[in-house]
């Protein structure tokens, strides 16, 4: 048997671990959105910051456009940096709460051993999604 390796950030994750009578969909949504940002990059230029300017008028002013240029492409990559931080909090609290709610389902009065392995299994999915936002959130905060 072939190996499968598992991307626990993924919507795809959760739907096959998910089980069939879970109707929540907060996580559904927050796995939706964090993917729609997962593949973008922040790049910078490797000369983002100029050089310092020769004691001329002329090129202060150069180094200054060039600066304020720098500001703004440093602001746009924080937005998106923000953006993915925003997005994999709402991943680890809507995965705490999923898994919160699969533990009450698992232990209730009238729910038999085959329910339980699947709320189990649900719970299982749900933290591991929460643990792989939460270390993702560290390379980004």
């Amino acid at each position: 048997m072939a190996a499968r390796v598992v991307e626990a950030l993924s919507s795809s994750y959760w739907a096959e671990s998910k089980p069939a009578d879970y109707k929540a969909a907060d996580l559904d949504k927050a796995l939706k959105t964090w993917e729609g940002l997962a593949g973008k990059t922040v790049v910078f230029a490797k000369d983002l910051i100029p050089s310092l300017p020769k004691s001329k008028v002329r090129d202060i002013d150069s180094c200054i456009t060039k600066l304020k240029a720098a500001i703004a492409d440093l602001e746009k990559g924080k937005t998106m940096l923000d953006q993915w931080i925003s997005a994999l909090k709402a991943v680890q609290a809507a995965a705490g709460k999923a898994a919160g709610d699969l533990s009450k389902l698992k232990s209730g009065k009238d729910v038999s051993g085959e329910d339980k392995l699947k709320y189990e299994g649900g719970v299982n999915a749900a933290d591991s999604i929460g643990s792989a936002a939460g270390s993702a959130l560290k390379d980004y905060a």
